[in-house]
């Protein structure tokens, strides 16, 4: 993995643009809870902070219950945040973290998922026979198992080549952080911001249309509209990397909204009506281990046949 991590300014800015997001996250939070964090920052995945429950933090995979949260926590907190958008999150600029909002009736704030983003250089670099093409892409894993920080790394790879020509279209502003300047770890790829979800097709259609891209890059596809639009810049000869929810193909075949981006199958016969948008399919199995499909239209029919699909296992923890 590390020949492909000779660019050394990058690689510092990664680490700079790093170490700057994390200690501005921690200092959001109470003295007690930066302390417990600050103890395997490195390692700390996700905090949970609801009025009144014990605090309870991810650690290298393994949760923690800590003291309860007081209402004294929740107001510093969210006034350390300032706002969250219309979808109930916040980020902070230049960060690849993301803050999520619990509300009670009265639209109170009352909780607190934060979950620690994290660019990691290379991390793609062993998929890299397969991502490397021309080739439209679906990653397909249950939350919080990787799927935005491997779409990332196949971002860091693609841009080596596509440079501008590839394009994030960035719900949420999870692939490229927040703020206006995007995170470095996306190299010369451009960045289209999406504010509220329901906009995403809209931005879709206007990144195919006014910035001629040969990727477009989507993170959770399968809402508000956005399969027509993918399916129409797939038509217009657009390739599409594209995260989606699923433990695995089949639940991703059962989603009734995803059919037409893999080519209409019909699970009663056991047959799809056209080929997939996707040539390459990727499962994440669990964090650095994926199963490859390198030939999806393949690996879709097995699966309607109620066949295990033939894919090759990567372990990069191996490595």
């Amino acid at each position: 993995m590390l020949d492909a991590l000779s660019d050394h300014p990058y690689l510092e800015r990664i680490r700079e643009a790093e170490r700057v997001g994390t200690e501005r996250l921690l200092s959001y939070f109470p003295a007690w809870i930066r302390n417990i964090l600050a103890e395997d920052i490195d390692g700390v995945e996700e905090v949970a902070m609801d009025l009144g429950r014990p605090l309870v933090v991810r650690i290298r995979g393994e949760q923690k219950v800590y003291k309860e949260v007081t209402q004294s926590d929740v107001e510093y907190f969210y006034n350390k945040v300032g706002s969250f958008r219309s979808n109930g999150r916040a980020g902070i600029p230049g960060t690849l973290h993301r803050i999520s909002v619990i509300r009670d009736t009265d639209d109170l704030a009352i909780g607190f998922t934060i979950r620690f983003g994290r660019a990691i250089p290379g991390i793609a670099a062993p998929l890299r026979e397969w991502i490397r093409g021309r080739e439209s892409t679906l990653i397909i894993g249950p939350p919080g198992v990787g799927k935005t920080t491997l779409l990332r790394g196949i971002v860091e790879e693609k841009a080596k080549t596509l440079k501008a020509r590839l394009v994030i279209v960035d719900t949420s502003n999870e692939i490229a952080g927040d703020g206006t300047i995007p995170h470095p770890i996306i190299g010369s790829a451009r960045r289209m911001m999406v504010g509220d979800p329901r906009k995403q097709a809209n931005i879709i259609m206007q990144a195919i249309t006014n910035h001629s891209p040969e990727t477009i890059v989507v993170d959770e596809i399968g809402y508000h509209g956005d399969v027509e639009v993918l399916e129409t810049a797939r038509r217009r000869g657009v390739d599409i990397v594209a995260t989606v929810h699923g433990e695995d193909l089949r639940d991703v075949l059962e989603n009734p909204v995803l059919k037409p981006l893999l080519g209409y199958p019909d699970l009663e016969t056991g047959k799809r009506l056209t080929r997939p948008v996707f040539q390459i399919g990727i499962a994440v199995l669990d964090k650095g281990i994926y199963k490859v499909y390198p030939d999806f239209s393949s690996a879709i029919d097995q699966s309607l046949r109620k066949e295990d699909p033939e894919g090759i296992t990567i372990n990069t923890r191996k490595s």
